[in-house]
């Protein structure tokens, strides 16, 4: 299988090396500046891995050779797009939103199917770390852009908000309150508050502050937890202590292997990877209801903070 990753830096490279890992040696990484598009055309798949306000555009270039094409996210940076997105028909269009591979996810979505922890109540999540006081950072795109998808809204905020949308199958209302503590031009720091159609949550995202990788799901009898990269479970809600009053339940690790936060991640997006690959090994198509859930919780996040 031939691949053509649409990118040369940072992330691009990431790819290529768990590609590398799991056995694919045919592997070009295009660069604008060097490459011509005709290098392109005879790839079998193709991962675009280029600045998110590309994205759109280079879906639109390469769907004409009807192959199957990973895109990361997000779908596109603005509503007019998206809108064009939604509209489109491309069953070989994967979006790539890893975090839905997590074992997170799949905790709380076991959790939510068997019912063994009861209804779900509430999911809470913080990603926090201090990029944006790093001096080789001071005059990245991140902070430095002039769209705000391209800031910690559009490559960190969107993962957790389709991630709710996925767990919960569908994001109702999206409020979200974006500040610069120390960036120029773009925020780099939002809290994130979503209506769902079963449970409300809430997300808090920062570059500049300590670092911290928490995800919580309460249930109305447990709470599943995600920290550092370890999830656990907290079982049943009628605990007690010696005095009769509620107690917290006893912690129990579900999974183990994980020595930390990127382990953890890196799981995730190795996972969807291979989960693409093998649609596109075995000609199936991108489930309609995955790229719908996609393309809506980009354009309520987008509407959050255009409004």
């Amino acid at each position: 299988m031939k691949i053509s990753i649409i990118g040369y830096k940072n992330h691009a490279l990431r790819l290529k090396s768990i590609l590398h890992g799991l056995g694919y040696t045919d592997i070009l990484t295009y660069n604008h500046h060097n490459d011509t598009t005709n290098t392109l055309r005879d790839s079998d798949v193709y991962f675009i891995s280029s600045p998110n306000e590309t994205h759109f555009d280079w879906i639109l270039r390469l769907q004409e050779y009807n192959k199957y094409i990973y895109c990361e996210k997000p779908p596109a940076t603005n509503i007019k797009d998206l809108c064009k997105l939604k509209h489109m028909v491309n069953e070989k269009l994967y979006f790539n939103f890893n975090y839905r591979h997590s074992l997170f996810a799949k905790s709380v979505i076991k959790y939510l199917l068997d019912e063994e922890l009861g209804k779900l109540l509430y999911i809470h999540f913080i990603s926090t770390h201090g990029l944006a006081f790093k001096k080789s950072f001071q005059d990245n795109w991140r902070f430095n852009g002039i769209n705000l998808f391209s800031s910690i809204i559009g490559n960190l905020g969107i993962h957790y908000v389709d991630l709710v949308g996925y767990i919960s199958g569908g994001i109702n209302e999206i409020e979200s309150k974006s500040t610069s503590i120390i960036s120029n031009n773009l925020p780099d720091t939002v809290n994130i508050k979503l209506n769902t159609k079963i449970c409300d949550a809430e997300i808090f995202i920062s570059y500049a502050a300590p670092f911290r990788n928490q995800a919580t799901a309460i249930f109305d009898n447990g709470i599943v937890e995600l920290l550092d990269g370890q999830i656990s479970i907290q079982t049943p809600r009628d605990t007690y202590d010696g005095t009769g009053r509620f107690a917290p339940p006893k912690k129990k690790q579900l999974y183990k292997g994980f020595n930390n936060t990127k382990d953890y991640y890196d799981n995730s997006l190795n996972q969807s990877i291979m989960y693409f690959l093998n649609l596109a090994k075995t000609n199936a198509s991108v489930p309609k209801d995955e790229q719908i859930i996609s393309l809506q919780s980009c354009e309520k996040l987008l509407n959050s903070i255009t409004n």
